[in-house]
């Protein structure tokens, strides 16, 4: 009797097991059918809140980079000069954030090497020199000195419009400088023009 009254528990309870979980009703309101799936998943009032509108997004960023591999000096200059082909030119759509940098493989020799003596470089944005900037520390001449690479970054502000940055060795006294391969890379974010709120009638 109790072995009867077992299996027939089971085969009451085995119906329910092997039929659906959810019915079709109960999965409308909880899947999205394909119907639905090629819709939009935001209403437009939903994604202008979330999203931010082509018309205000950030200008997209400007680069513009330079190269070279032809050996510069050994010069014993004084005076400022231009690394020949070391400049780029590019232009931004709005007033510009941007970075610059010069990076190369160079050596700074001296008879006399010391803490004050070093190569330095400028950097010229639209003609405008930034400023001397020591490149290479001086080092003996003997034994020949391994070229190091040395890298210079600055930033600055350029307006609306085209731009040269170019780069010069600023010239030292009693130090020998020899460039052995450079690169210059500009990196400029344009910001959008406020618009100017009309006139109120």
């Amino acid at each position: 009797m109790a072995l009867a009254g077992l299996l027939a528990a089971a085969v009451a309870v085995t119906p329910s097991l092997a039929g659906p979980f959810i019915t079709k009703k109960s999965a409308g309101h909880i899947y999205v059918t394909n119907k639905k799936a090629a819709t939009l998943y935001l209403k437009k009032k939903a994604a202008d809140n979330t999203y931010v509108k082509r018309a205000e997004a950030p200008l997209p960023a400007v680069g513009s980079v330079a190269a070279g591999t032809a050996v510069f000096g050994p010069s014993g200059a004084t005076t400022p000069g231009f690394i020949p082909t070391a400049f780029t030119a590019f232009a931004t759509p709005g007033n510009a954030s941007a970075v610059i940098t010069f990076s190369g493989s160079a050596t700074c020799v001296a008879a006399k090497p010391s803490i004050d003596l070093a190569c330095p470089i400028q950097i010229l944005v639209d003609g405008q020199a930034t400023g001397k900037l020591n490149f290479a520390p001086a080092t003996a001449a003997s034994p020949a000195p391994a070229p190091i690479v040395n890298t210079v970054t600055l930033t600055t502000v350029l307006q609306k419009g085209g731009h040269v940055v170019a780069v010069q060795y600023a010239g030292a006294k009693n130090v020998i400088f020899t460039l052995k391969g450079w690169n210059l890379a500009v990196q400029a974010y344009p910001e959008r023009p406020e618009e100017v709120p009309e006139a109120t009638k």
